[in-house]
């Protein structure tokens, strides 16, 4: 609440952070370089993820980030942007900005809650997320110094958990390795999240999550009259359309 994030080390264990690193490289096999400034063009990305979330499943479900996000969001709220981010030797610092900027909502508003999943060690050379302690207080106009940002620097297998209001930035990757990473980003449940989960996993990538990713994916109804579909719970509906 003070500094708008905190790090939690070395959360994954040995075979989970072998086997999702594992997954990460099948994904990002064939994978271009993104075609903009802002994303990196030294930098891959990889979307759709529910689809194909395999080893991922206990980082985006992980209890100790899932309650802190609980606690800031609520329990009623889904998956914003989800992506695996891969950012290759000679990537430039990217632009600062804060997540929760593509809401036009006031500051001090918490709408989105967001995670960094490191899957290789982050340290100032290979381009650790930069961040501005604190700035998720400040008021709208308000950006960082040089002199404001440090690193988040911590082993593979952490993750740090910040606000959407926080400003940060991917590092300049200086090294002549990969950095790879897992952005899960939360959102409130009445807000349209930057990933349409729902239409890209279909109904039948819904039905083959886990209950609690459905409910991440945007199944879950912000209240009783917020998010159904055919008049009644997606959950019930999801059921129903099985049996016909």
């Amino acid at each position: 609440m003070e500094n708008g994030y905190v790090i939690l080390p070395r959360l994954l264990s040995d075979e989970d952070l072998k086997e999702a690193v594992q997954h990460a490289d099948d994904l990002l096999k064939g994978a271009a370089w993104s075609d903009n400034d802002f994303d990196g063009r030294r930098t891959r990305r990889v979307y759709e993820l529910l689809s194909r979330v395999g080893a991922f499943e206990p980082l985006l479900t992980h209890p100790r980030v899932r309650a802190l996000v609980t606690e800031g969001l609520g329990e009623v709220h889904q998956f914003g942007m989800l992506f695996l981010s891969a950012v290759d030797p000679g990537q430039g610092a990217q632009a600062l900005h804060f997540d929760a900027g593509v809401y036009p909502l006031p500051r001090d508003v918490e709408a989105e809650i967001n995670v960094i999943w490191a899957l290789d060690d982050f340290t100032t050379g290979n381009g650790a997320t930069l961040i501005a302690p604190g700035s998720h207080l400040w008021p709208a106009g308000r950006r960082p110094r040089e002199d404001e940002l440090i690193p988040v620097v911590m082993p593979a297998g952490s993750a740090v958990v910040y606000s959407g209001r926080l400003w940060h930035a991917a590092g300049h990757n200086r090294s002549e390795a990969t950095r790879r990473a897992l952005i899960c980003e939360h959102v409130l449940p009445w807000l349209r999240p930057a990933d349409n989960h729902t239409l890209a996993a279909g109904a039948e990538g819904l039905r083959s999550l886990s209950p609690e990713l459905r409910r991440l994916a945007g199944v879950a109804p912000a209240s009783p009259y917020h998010g159904f579909i055919g008049g009644q719970d997606p959950e019930k509906w999801l059921h129903r359309s099985i049996l016909g």
